[in-house]
């Protein structure tokens, strides 16, 4: 792997530091991640949208005037956890209302929409809208449905446009589901992407083959051929473009050519004639046309297409001004300009009064130290673990805490790993995301309040929830918090306790994918919960039959591996390889195969406890 790199730890927060020194009229929220427009329009519907980084120019590219007012960066292919989605909808709260606009994937929709209730509670005005674009995934059976791709940065431009003109929330959300509901995409790729954490290409293809309809993930497409001639490609795409749009002859159309990070412009405008060429042929009109990199994958070559089927309304919302770092049209980057101007005289004030160039994110910067000296002035006893550390038949809660660490270490010691096992059918970022969350709580392990078993799982779950990338956060983050319910109180545990601690955490991570998707996952659907359904069950028939905690333990373990050993034999339906289906069938899901390997290790390491 050569690539332009320090450490893959801090890529994304230098990547948005240096897109700020390059356009300054932006700024950045570095602790939640957050790019945002310096100045907001007073009274303006804000957008906010965001998602896993490595597809840029989006999402950052497209924060300015006419698009977005904040795009929340996750990590590498990995969403933005709740935590920093809230931070993000309370950095543009409006009181004419905020509209999220989310992609269609199940790490996106479940921490945008559990951040929207956190917001609604406070008080905050947010609605939403879903792009699905990517007509490569069919089967409506896959609970999270089609992905959303390149298609997303029309419903930036289009409902952006629609938010300056001063419309209200239900008219820009309206405008904003009308271009989702006429844009339709296809992809292909010629290579894999090299995600930084891991090193490696997250899949292997042949030097004359390619993945036709590969998402923008590096996950793998629907199905493998040989290399097609541009024309061929256009032929074939543009049919299952019309077919789905249902497009009739004469009308028009929008057309993007997308490029995913490694394709050469100029093969990308000779990609642009061929598709225009098959458009032309089926009489359809095209209104407009952009070629380049919009919506990434890395570095991963190939493009795709995105058609949207336009009317007058929203002909004249495209056509509109915009001046984004991505995107700039008509004669709106003057106001840029002049927000420049405005911010070097605020900034030149500043230095006169010998206050330096404070900015927004220094105040961020600046709010987080006086918190964490606030934390610092709480009793430290409950941060303590009481007395010392005792296995039996029974585990206290001194025993208890160093178990976590050992989890914590198996993790982080399988990172690599487990993003290889969810290369296959997944986006090769599972080890990345949930090690992530596992390494921030050894380095907040002092700040974790510890008073009971109880207390200490939901404080190392408000650590996971905020810092597992993707969906891992509020998965994992719910599973813990649910497990520090069952336990609240309890400074020691028996073998049955264990059983419904694990029982607990599995209905809410069901409870969570209820909440994001309409219904939770369960035995059978190639999701983690294949793994620990079974353990939960392993833990209460050995209590029930009077075993030996050890004996139990052992039990659980097993079933998790066998639960996830299943998962080979079936085709995903939900979770990370529910859009490849059947394809997925031969390997195990990453997240239940994790889950077998963890509760193994945890079971082995308990004895040894002191």
């Amino acid at each position: 792997m050569k690539k332009i790199i320090n450490t893959p730890e801090t890529f994304v927060i230098e990547m948005c530091k240096g897109m700020i020194k390059a356009h300054p009229e932006l700024d950045f929220i570095e602790k939640y991640k957050i790019v945002k427009r310096r100045e907001l329009t007073p009274g303006k519907v804000t957008l906010i949208s965001g998602g896993g980084s490595g597809h840029e120019p989006a999402h950052g590219g497209f924060v300015g005037t006419g698009m977005l007012d904040a795009a929340v960066c996750g990590d590498i292919f990995a969403s933005p956890s709740q935590t920093q989605v809230y931070q993000g909808l309370k950095a543009v709260a409006s009181p004419a209302g905020t509209l999220m606009v989310v992609k269609n994937y199940s790490g996106d929709c479940m921490n945008f929409n559990n951040a929207a209730s956190d917001a609604k509670e406070d008080g905050l005005l947010v609605d939403a809208v879903y792009v699905n674009d990517d007509i490569a995934v069919k089967d409506s059976l896959y609970t999270v449905g089609r992905r959303g791709v390149a298609g997303t940065v029309y419903v930036h431009k289009i409902a952006g446009a629609k938010a300056e003109e001063g419309a209200s929330l239900p008219e820009v959300k309206r405008v904003a589901q009308k271009v989702i509901d006429n844009v339709r995409s296809f992809g292909f790729a010629f290579t894999s992407c090299t995600v930084p954490a891991k090193g490696t290409p997250t899949f292997d293809i042949g030097a004359d083959e390619m993945e036709f309809g590969v998402g923008i993930h590096g996950e793998p497409g629907r199905r493998r051929e040989k290399l097609q001639s541009s024309d061929v490609l256009a032929d074939t795409i543009v049919k299952d473009l019309i077919e789905d749009l249902k497009l009739k002859k004469g009308e028009e159309v929008a057309l993007l050519i997308n490029g995913f990070g490694g394709t050469p412009l100029q093969e990308l405008y000779l990609f642009n004639n061929s598709v225009s060429n098959e458009l032309e042929k089926n009489k359809i009109k095209i209104y407009d046309t952009l070629v380049g990199n919009f919506m990434t994958s890395i570095d991963m070559a190939g493009a795709s297409v995105s058609v949207l089927r336009l009317d007058d309304e929203l002909k004249l919302l495209l056509d509109a001004p915009v001046s984004t770092p991505a995107l700039r049209k008509g004669s709106s980057s003057k106001e840029a300009t002049d927000a420049l101007a405005a911010v070097k005289a605020v900034a030149k004030a500043l230095a006169s009064a010998g206050l330096g160039t404070l900015s927004p994110a220094a105040v961020v910067a600046d709010g987080a130290t006086v918190a964490a000296k606030a934390v610092s002035a709480v009793d430290k006893a409950s941060f303590a673990v009481k007395g010392k550390a005792k296995v039996g038949e029974t585990i206290n809660t001194a025993a208890f805490v160093k178990w976590i660490d050992y989890m914590a270490d198996v993790i982080i010691e399988n990172e690599v790993h487990f993003c290889e096992m969810d290369s296959v059918a997944g986006d090769g970022d599972f080890g990345m995301s949930i090690a992530k969350g596992f390494k921030q709580l050894k380095a907040d392990w002092d700040t974790r309040v510890k008073t009971d078993i109880g207390a200490f799982l939901k404080s190392s779950g408000e650590i996971i929830k905020e810092y597992c990338g993707g969906a891992s956060g509020p998965i994992w983050g719910s599973a813990f918090r649910g497990a520090g319910k069952a336990a609240e109180g309890k400074e020691e545990i028996t073998l049955k306790d264990l059983g419904d601690i694990l029982a607990a955490a599995l209905k809410a991570v069901q409870d969570t994918g209820e909440r994001s998707f309409g219904r939770g996952a369960v035995v059978g659907d190639k999701t983690l919960v294949d793994a620990l359904a079974p353990t939960a069950e392993a833990l209460a028939s050995s209590a029930k039959a009077g075993e030996k905690l050890l004996i139990g333990l052992k039990k659980g373990a097993e079933a998790a591996v066998a639960g996830a050993e299943y998962t080979k034999s079936i085709a995903a339906r939900m979770g990370r390889a529910g859009t490849v289906g059947e394809r997925s069938i031969g390997y195990p899901d990453a997240g239940a195969y994790g889950l077998g390997v963890i509760f193994t290790q945890m079971a082995n390491q308990l004895s040894k406890i002191k």
